[in-house]
């Protein structure tokens, strides 16, 4: 059961990393809900399908901390200079 948990939260993590990490974890909370309810939901059926999902959650959850706290976060903010008359989105670091 943890060893499925394993696996599918470091496969999660792997399809993570292949987006931009930084912003990623600038909106780790989003990311977490969103991925454990998804994975609870794709193991609903037993008890321990449903272990594995909260188990995976919890490891996506870790690496995203691990990454947060190690390589910094962005979040997009909106960004209004002199010279500018309308304001823009842009990505920011989060400390």
């Amino acid at each position: 059961m943890l060893e499925a948990a394993l696996l599918t939260g470091i496969g999660v993590c792997w399809i993570l990393s292949r987006m931009n990490l930084r912003r990623v974890a600038g909106y780790a909370l989003f990311w977490d809900i969103a991925i454990t309810g998804l994975l609870t939901f794709l193991f609903i059926g037993t008890f321990a399908g449903m272990v594995t999902g909260m188990a995976a959650g919890v490891f996506v959850s870790a690496f995203l901390t691990i990454v947060k706290k190690t390589a910094g976060a962005e979040r997009l903010t909106l960004v209004r200079r002199d010279d500018e008359a309308i304001a823009k989105l842009r990505w920011r670091e989060v400390k």
